[in-house]
């Protein structure tokens, strides 16, 4: 099977499932114990929290695991529980979702065509009473990404705090939490190549934000429950691997996706690349297919050997086209004939053109 579905989950490395192996192995105490055989756990837990601080330019004390994006994105959600938040419209479902549970008001701005949230449109949505804004960095349906850092200069001058969901361009694209100026930012481990179940909330030094989960003093007293130290540890080395050749792969994965859509094109007339005139993540194309319904076709190109989805892995089994696509202006009828191919380290030349190939056959 040709895999390009890389915007849903990536396969674990090698030397990240050693690593966990290994820490099942050899660091399987308690952390939290204050015995000296719980040494090598508690450096365990630093080393990981160090990595991934590193991929963020962060510092360790501003990182707490949690278990995953959708944790991360409802405890930041907390941060202004009873206020009034503005979200972006595209973003994923674990930010929307939390954000009309858990605060008062939520106003929700549109992107452009091009899948941009412009800042300018969530000046406009602030008002005297806004605790939060949330935007993503990156979208994780058409890739395109967002202008965190200005929207950020906004949320400062406003005395808003500024929540960033980096789950789909975390170890992908250079994420820095200085230079984006954000006070939260989320991200998973399963997303850049580390386990399932793991993932991160950066909370700058100074920001207050409740506990999700209630319990013992881990993490900082704001995630309780001994901490799942195996999958900690595989995402510190996720988190170490994506920093050591990001700039280098993220250029071939932009040049192979490139090539690929170029040559789905010229078998597809009409076929239409959404965001295609915004800044993009490297490894992620949205197509639209004239005529071609995308659920029957991504059953027709698996036949084929070709794994690609219709959007977001997590709504892919409802019925309601996306609403990332229809809040870019497309039809419902045109938003169900779009299908995200997403690459990633393992996909060759020769994947991606046979691939295309099997894209000529489904439309004819």
């Amino acid at each position: 099977m040709i895999y390009l579905d890389h915007a849903a989950t990536t396969p674990a490395n090698p030397q990240v499932i050693d690593a966990m192996a290994a820490c099942m192995r050899a660091q399987w105490k308690n952390p939290s114990a204050a015995y000296a055989g719980a040494g090598d756990a508690r450096a365990a837990l630093r080393r990981a929290r160090t990595a991934v601080a590193a991929l963020l330019n962060a510092t360790p004390q501003e990182i707490v695991f949690t278990s995953g994006g959708t944790e991360g994105n409802n405890q930041a959600m907390l941060a202004a529980r009873g206020g009034h938040v503005v979200v972006s419209a595209i973003e994923h479902a674990s930010v929307l979702n939390a954000a009309r549970a858990l605060c008062r008001e939520v106003t929700l701005v549109p992107p452009d065509g091009d899948g941009c949230v412009p800042a300018e449109a969530v000046a406009r949505a602030l008002r005297p009473d806004t605790a939060l804004i949330s935007v993503q960095l990156a979208n994780n349906e058409t890739g395109a990404l967002q202008p965190v850092a200005g929207i950020a200069a906004l949320a400062r001058e406003r005395r808003v705090l500024m929540h960033c969901d980096a789950v789909q361009a975390a170890g992908h694209i250079p994420v820095d939490v200085k230079a984006l100026g954000v006070d939260l930012l989320t991200l998973s481990g399963h997303k850049l190549y580390g386990p399932r179940g793991v993932g991160a909330l950066y909370i700058r030094q100074g920001v207050a934000v409740p506990p999700l989960l209630r319990g013992g003093g881990q993490e900082l007293g704001l995630r309780a429950g001994t901490e799942d130290l195996p999958a900690i540890a595989g995402l510190g080395v996720a988190a170490e691997l994506a920093r050591a050749d990001m700039g280098a792969e993220a250029e071939r994965e932009r040049a192979l996706l490139a090539g690929f859509v170029a040559d789905v094109r010229s078998r597809i007339p009409g076929c239409r690349l959404l965001a295609e005139n915004a800044p993009r993540l490297p490894g992620i194309a949205a197509l639209l297919m004239p005529r071609l319904d995308a659920e029957r076709a991504i059953a027709a190109l698996d036949v084929r050997g070709v794994e690609v989805s219709g959007g977001a892995a997590c709504a892919s089994r409802e019925r309601a086209p996306s609403h990332v696509y229809t809040a870019m202006g497309l039809s419902p009828q045109d938003a169900a004939r779009v299908i995200r191919v997403s690459i990633g380290r393992g996909t060759t030349e020769n994947d991606l053109r046979t691939a295309a190939e099997a894209f000529g056959e489904v439309y004819l």
